[in-house]
Parts: structure tokens; C-alpha cells; sequence
């Protein structure tokens, strides 16, 4: 067992550690420190396994909680269960199995469950110290049923891309919601869409009585904090609830923001001429121990990077930098990289359109998240 990697979101952001877990194929648990608890998430070779509370007894122990949290089980069976799981050394989804309590394939959906909410949980994450050790994980799940790092990072991008537009309709997971209109209300929002959008509406709405809070309509829903928030949010839009109470104790959703650069940092660093020493800088944020048979050192740098992923950093931070300029000289940021360099701001930075195939780039009011390639 061997501490692979390890530093700060504030320093390496959870996305450009998921391309490099996802990259090298790396097996081994990521736990990422933060409130209200640290979390990990398990992967072989590359792609996720599970994903919960760090720190667990073993790999089944946040799966009782969250039965109870979603109405599957009572607080009183867990318990019984949790003295026979001690009594007889059999994990508990063995016992869930063996009872009737629960079907396989539930099973297998909560898990899942579990699984995408600690995903989205650490993507809203913005600081906290991470730690990846590299070890064997221990699972029974076929390999094409794992989701590769890279596809969580995408998924999870596009997730707090929309989440931004309409977290804010449902700002605390201590709200109370009543209802004030009907599912034929709730029908027309879907406009057409798929048919889960317009169930995870229903379902929800199904939960809203005046009494539950978001957090337990989020639990009971069944479908995670994205989903469920996301439904309440068009319901509340339509006019078919509306706010009953919020319960005394608050607690506002972390909202992901992407900080730009300041502006007097920004002018420093356009008109600089050193950035890649800051980009190698960077780096030395970030410490490999790899564990080598032949005594190689442990504490290494990171695994030596080619020369065209050093570009790539150097590229990134000088796109970021005439993102800034742009949105100093316009007050607005491009609609996309393409548009960056066809503008004035481009066009003076001598800016290469062909160099920037890859880059993921989404700009939204004076927000704005910047990707390189995954290579």
C-alpha cells in the first residue's frame, strides 16, 4: 500500500485528478478530506468502483444508513441486522439477500446510487486536502459495468454546469415545500422530454406534503441530490409548489463556483513572459511516491510528464489569462474558444485555433470552468 499522490483542491482541482488517476489507469481509494466528512471513492484501473464516507469499518457499512435514509429498511431491522452481520462475520448485503429484505437488483441501484452522489459531492468540492493510495481494491463488479474517471469527469462537469442553473430555486435542503398545483402541471414541463425527467417530476412531487424537508424528499426520492433538486426546482418554476416552512436549522447547498482570475493578478501575469516557470511550479503542488523494487526514490516528483503535457499547462494557464483580458476589455467572457480567437483580444495574443481541440470550455455570466486535453 503506497501513497500515490497527494496535495489540495485549492492547488490541483478534483477534475485534473481524475484525468490523472484516469490516464495511468490507476487502482487504489481517493479520499478527499472536507465537510461535512471526508469521502472516498475506489477505483481499478481507472474506472470507479464505489464511492461513500471515508473512514467506513468495512466496504458495507455507509450502505446501512443509507437503506434507512431512503425507506427501504427501519432503523430497528438495521440494527438487528448489524448484530447478526457481528455474530456470524457475514457482510451485511449477504443478509439484506438472504432476508427477503431487499432484491439484488436494488441492491445493485443503491450502491450505484452511492456511488454518483459521493462523485457529485467531491465535484463540488473546491479545497481540501486529497490523498490517493495506490492498493488493491476488492470488488465483483464486471469491467464493462465501471465508469471510467474520465467519463465521471465529463458527466460530472455537465452536472454542475447545469446544477448552477437552479440551485439557487431551491437554495437550502431545509426548506419545506407544500403544493399548489397538480401532475398535469408537472406533465407539461417535460415539453416533450424524455420520460425521466417527467418521472423523477412526478416522483417528487409525490413526496412534497407540507411536512418533508428537501434533504428526506431527496432520500426518499430514490434518484440523488441532483435529480431530486433539479425536479423541485422545475415544480417550484411551474407553479406547482410552493415554499411551506424552512426548518430552523439552514444549511445552503454548496453552490460549485469557478473563481476568476483578479484582475490585478491577471494584468501581472498577461504581461508576464515566465509562465512556464510557474507551470512547473505548479507541479512540485503534487508529490508521487511510487514504490520502486529496484530502490527508486519515494517522494519523486510526479511520473515525468512529456514535454507536450507541459504544453498543454503552459497553453491552458496563457488561454485563461486572455480569457481574462477579453472579459476586461468587453465585460463579457467569449462564447467559446473558437470566438476567443477570432476576436480582437485573440487576434492580438496571436491565439492558434488548431491547438485547441480538446480543451473543454464553458463560460456562463462571469463564471467560467477551462479544461485541457485529456491526454
Amino acid at each position: 500500500m503506497t501513497v500515490a499522490l497527494h496535495g489540495n483542491l485549492r492547488d490541483f482541482g478534483i477534475a485534473e485528478v481524475f484525468q490523472l488517476i484516469g490516464q495511468q489507469r490507476k487502482t487504489g481509494t481517493l479520499v478527499v478530506e472536507g465537510e461535512p466528512f471526508a469521502i472516498a471513492l475506489a477505483f481499478d484501473g481507472g474506472r470507479v468502483v464505489r464511492g461513500g464516507p471515508a473512514g467506513a469499518a468495512n466496504d458495507s457499512a455507509p450502505l446501512g444508513p443509507q437503506l434507512v435514509r431512503s425507506g427501504y429498511l427501519t432503523q430497528a431491522q438495521l440494527d438487528d441486522l448489524c448484530r447478526e452481520s457481528e455474530r456470524s462475520a457475514r457482510p451485511l448485503p449477504d443478509l439484506l439477500l438472504a432476508a427477503g429484505l431487499i432484491e439484488p437488483g436494488t441492491l445493485d441501484d443503491v450502491q450505484y446510487l452511492m456511488t454518483r452522489e459521493t462523485v457529485f459531492d467531491v465535484m463540488r468540492r473546491k479545497s481540501g486536502d486529497f490523498q490517493f493510495t495506490a492498493e488493491a481494491v476488492v470488488h465483483d463488479t464486471p469491467p464493462e459495468h465501471l465508469l471510467g474517471a474520465e467519463q465521471i469527469l465529463m458527466d460530472g462537469l455537465r452536472m454542475l454546469d447545469e446544477w448552477q442553473t437552479f440551485c439557487d430555486i431551491v437554495p437550502s435542503q431545509d426548506m419545506v415545500f407544500r403544493r399548489v398545483g397538480n401532475l398535469a402541471a408537472a406533465r407539461a414541463l417535460t415539453r416533450g422530454e424524455n420520460d425521466a425527467r417527467l418521472g423523477h417530476a412526478e416522483r417528487v412531487l409525490q413526496l412534497v406534503d407540507g411536512r418533508l424537508s428537501v434533504r428526506r424528499i431527496v432520500d426518499l426520492s430514490r434518484i440523488g441530490t441532483f435529480e431530486a433538486t433539479r425536479a423541485l426546482a422545475e415544480l417550484r418554476q411551474a407553479g406547482v409548489i410552493d415554499v411551506a416552512a424552512t426548518l430552523p436549522k439552514r444549511a445552503r447547498p454548496t453552490r460549485p463556483v469557478v473563481r476568476r482570475l483578479p484582475i490585478g493578478r491577471m494584468l501581472r501575469v498577461a504581461f508576464a513572459t515566465v509562465v512556464p516557470v510557474a507551470a512547473l511550479a505548479g507541479l512540485a503542488l503534487l508529490t508521487f511516491e511510487r514504490a520502486d523494487a529496484t530502490g527508486g526514490l519515494p517522494g519523486a516528483a510526479i511520473p515525468p510528464r512529456s514535454l507536450d503535457q507541459l504544453g498543454d499547462r503552459y497553453a491552458t494557464q496563457r488561454l485563461r489569462e486572455q480569457l481574462e483580458v477579453h472579459y476586461f476589455e468587453t465585460g463579457a467572457y467569449p462564447e467559446s474558444l473558437d470566438a476567443l480567437v477570432a476576436s480582437e483580444v485573440g487576434r492580438r495574443a496571436a491565439l492558434d485555433g488548431s491547438r485547441l481541440d480538446g480543451y473543454y470550455y464553458r463560460a456562463r455570466g462571469d463564471e467560467v470552468v477551462l479544461l485541457a486535453p485529456i491526454r
